[in-house]
């Protein structure tokens, strides 16, 4: 797999996994809500690296303006799969991105902790398509 579509995922994946389901209250439960954007999510210690996979995106959130930051996460893991020679997925519209800093989940709500090199490693031992 070629580094623009891991970090795609990871950039998606870190956005997401923070969700909560015994959290009731937006967005305060995390997920897929566009918070990494903000640097005081993107310098979190699981999401190092990510601020690179966050810049190539930059110039596609500046030409479409209207698409929120936590579609176009979504939108870029998808296409990533995609171009890997994963199937083609689906993807719904309509996420929420949160609007401030300070609605970021805290550090430590992603489920594990893998360095990026493990992560490659367990990427390369898993085929999931």
């Amino acid at each position: 797999m070629r580094p623009f579509p891991l970090k795609q995922l990871r950039l998606a994946w870190h956005d997401a996994g923070t969700y909560n389901k015994n959290i009731e209250e937006w967005p305060l439960r995390g997920g897929a809500n566009g918070s990494l954007r903000f640097e005081i999510e993107i310098k979190h210690a699981a999401n190092a690296g990510l601020v690179n996979a966050l810049k190539l995106l930059h110039p596609i959130k500046d030409k479409y303006s209207g698409v929120t930051y936590a579609d176009l996460f979504q939108l870029a893991s998808a296409t990533a799969v995609e171009e890997a020679g994963g199937p083609k997925i689906p993807i719904k519209y309509g996420r929420v991105d949160v609007s401030e800093p300070e609605q970021c989940p805290e550090e430590g709500r992603l489920p594990g902790k893998l360095t990026m090199k493990e992560e490659i490693s367990n990427s390369k031992k898993k085929q999931v398509w």
